[in-house]
């Protein structure tokens, strides 16, 4: 199963590509802001587009732009891909 994972909730925006749990390709940019700029062609530049069975979210703490920015991605491309949404926080990861 493929899973597109995305961080947007602090001033680095970050996307990973996992297959069956192994990182295939990922990608980080300090950005500050402009995330929403950021985010889509970072997924774009991913193998295949980035696509992927499900996607995981960070709903943070962090930024709430940030984290909007992120969901509203996910939720967009869940959509047109008929993937799944799973949001994590990354409290747990400090």
């Amino acid at each position: 199963m493929r899973t597109l994972i995305i961080e947007t909730s602090t001033a680095a925006c970050s996307v990973a590509l996992a297959d069956d749990g192994v990182i295939v390709a990922r990608t980080h940019d300090v950005v500050g802001r402009g995330h929403a700029e950021r985010l889509v062609p970072m997924i774009a530049a991913l193998p295949g587009g980035g696509r992927a069975d499900r996607i995981l979210v960070d709903v943070g703490p962090g930024s709430f732009t940030g984290v909007r920015v992120g969901i509203a991605a996910a939720r967009g491309l869940a959509l047109g891909w008929s993937a799944t949404v799973t949001g994590f926080s990354s409290l747990p990861l400090v």
